[in-house]
């Protein structure tokens, strides 16, 4: 006959996988060949329930549980606040929390993260500021993963000057602010517009030597790029001269565009009527190596103010790092520039180069 501790393991592995049929079935079980269900074996089922906001099944298994003699654990007792706080039952974490103060067991720095997240997720952060005190006064010291709660929890839901302050009087005291909690006021910043901000934190984040992908320019640049649309013409400041100092600094820094980004900027670009830039952008996409797969690009060349028209319908990108291109034209003016539009790459480099044509470039879906 396995050991309770072997079916503990089956049953955090049912749980795990979100296969609660399964686990509720291996806990009958255990029941059914007379062993006696652990704290362990209970704390864990609770969590799954948890997960899925099951709060009558949790209550269910806490009566079991008194009635078997098992005395719950602060992790069991965390795990029942985490379920009320997902349904809104914010009163009933707090006198669980009260409880586990006057009779035990006493609660840890994870109890008062869950509950201070709880508070967050709620958007009473009063409330979560005052655990956050509670806490300190209970002799518990904040982690760094408390402070994450809060800093989110005041940049979504709360007061972005408050997160500052918190933010600052963090890298005074020197707690070891992560990545996480330098991109959170950042991107609190891009929303609120206040880019001159935004932009000395990224650089700090840089800074202090933590690992820049092209998510975190993504999610300053995509943001930038909402706002500037959002607000049209009431905003004060055209917002994508920042997102251009962005996309450079990221340029920089060896980090290439990929297709997601390319349309932010391609669309952000268009509903301003910056050909220039849509251009440019074009460029740097061909340079990057990028595939527009089964959308196109249209070209339009003006020169002495006649129109005309090229589409490139598909771009290859070989092995060998060659690049096989075929341009059809739907103008039979075309042929009459002295340019070498056959060859793709002299077609952009003559573009750029040649004063006597300006090139917009726009992206077309759908096209055949």
């Amino acid at each position: 006959m396995p050991s309770i501790v072997t079916f503990n393991s089956l049953l955090y592995g049912f749980c795990k996988a979100r296969k609660l049929d399964d686990a509720r079935k291996l806990f009958d079980t255990i029941v059914a060949h007379g062993l006696i269900p652990t704290e362990v074996t209970y704390t864990t089922l609770m969590d799954a329930y948890s997960k899925e906001g099951n709060i009558q099944t949790i209550l269910e298994l806490q009566a079991e549980m008194k009635a078997r003699g098992v005395e719950p654990t602060h992790v069991t007792r965390t795990v029942i606040m985490k379920c009320h706080g997902k349904t809104k039952h914010m009163c009933e974490s707090v006198r669980i929390l009260k409880n586990m103060l006057t009779t035990g067991p006493w609660p840890d720095e994870v109890s008062y993260n869950t509950i201070i997240q709880s508070f967050c997720k709620a958007r009473d952060m009063k409330g979560a500021i005052r655990l956050h005190g509670e806490m300190i006064d209970n002799n518990l010291l904040p982690s760094r993963v408390t402070y994450n709660i809060l800093l989110n929890g005041l940049c979504v839901h709360g007061d972005l000057k408050y997160a500052e302050k918190l933010f600052s009087s963090l890298e005074d005291r020197d707690v070891g602010l992560m990545k996480c909690d330098y991109t959170i006021i950042i991107k609190a910043h891009c929303v609120k517009g206040d880019v001159n901000k935004a932009v000395g934190l990224f650089k700090k984040m840089i800074e202090k030597g933590f690992a820049i992908s092209i998510r975190d320019y993504s999610a300053v640049i995509n943001r930038l790029c909402k706002r500037n649309l959002l607000y049209g013409p009431y905003k004060k400041r055209n917002l994508l001269d920042d997102v251009k100092d962005f996309l450079h600094m990221m340029l920089s820094h060896g980090i290439s565009v990929d297709l997601q980004m390319y349309s932010v900027l391609l669309n952000s670009f268009r509903r301003i009527g910056d050909h220039n830039s849509v251009f440019q952008l074009f460029s740097l996409k061909i340079k990057c190596g990028l595939d527009t797969g089964s959308n196109c690009d249209q070209i339009y060349a003006r020169q002495g103010g006649q129109v005309i028209f090229m589409h490139v319908a598909s771009l290859t990108i070989t092995g060998s790092g060659s690049r096989e291109k075929r341009i059809e034209t739907e103008s039979e003016t075309f042929e009459e520039l002295p340019l070498d539009y056959k060859n793709w790459s002299s077609a952009v480099i003559s573009f750029k180069e040649n004063e006597d044509i300006t090139v917009y470039a726009f992206a077309c879906d759908n096209c055949s």
